[in-house]
């Protein structure tokens, strides 16, 4: 009798080690607007192209209408949630954050003197607000002049829509 408890014993063991063992490739889910793409990647957990954000974009579009959104990242995955305009995408939005440009434009502390075109691109607005890698961010993004566009349509690509055309 105490052979078969001990032999169940080794049995159910190796059934939860086997169970809890690890999977050829990892899936992680990135968020693209109100869809999710499926990404495998051998990165644990943390590792990745995005760096660690925590961020809530305000956007107002050239109608007035607001849209609210999240956007977080954490280093393996990249996850949009709240009412997502269409024409941004999660895991651009989350590599466009990293750069060392939008880094330098979403750090307070760093004084960004920079000549700018006067042309108006438009009457878009976004205010980014929340944390970067332990950066406390809150950045007003528009197009009201030649900066303001780059900052739109390159820098800050994917987290803010598309302008309207």
């Amino acid at each position: 009798m105490r052979r078969i408890l001990t032999l169940t014993s080794l049995l159910l063991a190796a059934t939860l080690i086997t169970a809890c063992g690890e999977d050829d490739e990892q899936t992680t889910t990135v968020g693209t607007g109100d869809t999710s793409d499926n990404v495998n990647n051998d990165l644990p957990l943390g590792a990745g192209p995005y760096p660690i954000a925590d961020l809530s974009i305000s956007f107002t579009d050239a109608a007035g209408d607001l849209a609210e959104y999240r956007l977080a990242c954490l280093g393996d995955t990249a996850t949009f949630t709240g009412d997502i305009p269409p024409g941004v995408d999660a895991a651009t939005a989350c590599l466009s954050v990293a750069t060392d440009t939008a880094r330098m434009l979403l750090d307070p502390d760093v004084m960004v003197d920079r000549m700018c075109t006067e042309i108006y691109g438009g009457p878009e607005t976004a205010t980014v607000t929340g944390l970067l890698d332990d950066i406390e961010v809150n950045y007003e993004i528009n197009r009201t002049n030649g900066c303001g566009i780059d900052d739109w349509e390159r820098v800050f690509a994917g987290l803010v829509p598309p302008p309207a055309t």
